[in-house]
């Protein structure tokens, strides 16, 4: 079986399709490879291309930092199994070892797509104070409230609106 991650120089990449490249490795760790993302090359099709290029390549897991429910969706998809991992500062060994994986099944459990949620605001307001692992957690809602847990503003007039857990205008 062939594991690929999500790379960004020599570090796993904290979003799946933002990564400059993959690598490719066996079970017992040993590197077999590494390609660009075709995001770069591919626009809108980059997704596509991603899944085609990690099935010609016989990739069977996939591991990443974060991923988003449209990219996860896809993998699942097509038949990977896709992990998280659990912890973003972790050495190459720990990348490859299945005891730091999160097994992700569902494309729920991807981040939510940011056109949707700026489409949707009482969507976008529901993952912000959910508590479920998406958005900050924060309990006080309304315009310009002060956020607990990134400490951000919501709303468009919220205080540093726009930056912090990705739930603001």
């Amino acid at each position: 079986m062939t594991i690929a991650i999500a790379m960004n120089q020599d570090r796993p990449e904290g979003h799946f399709m933002k990564a400059e490249h993959f690598a490719l490795f066996d079970d017992d760790g040993q590197a077999l490879a590494q390609f660009a993302n075709p995001r770069v090359t591919e626009g809108c099709g980059a997704k596509n291309a991603l899944i085609a290029m990690l099935k010609a390549n016989q990739v069977t897991r996939v591991v990443t930092r974060h991923i988003g429910e449209h990219a996860l969706a896809g993998l699942l998809d097509a038949g990977l199994h896709v992990y998280q991992l659990t912890n973003g500062r972790l050495n190459p060994t720990q990348w490859l070892s299945p005891a730091y994986w999160q097994p992700l099944t569902d494309a729920s459990q991807g981040r939510p797509a940011l056109q949707r949620m700026k489409q949707q605001p009482q969507q976008r307001q529901a993952a912000c104070h959910s508590g479920r692992g998406r958005g900050c957690g924060a309990q006080d809602s309304g315009i310009g409230g002060q956020h607990r847990g990134c400490g951000h503003g919501q709303g468009q007039r919220g205080r540093n609106s726009g930056h912090g857990c990705g739930c603001h205008d």
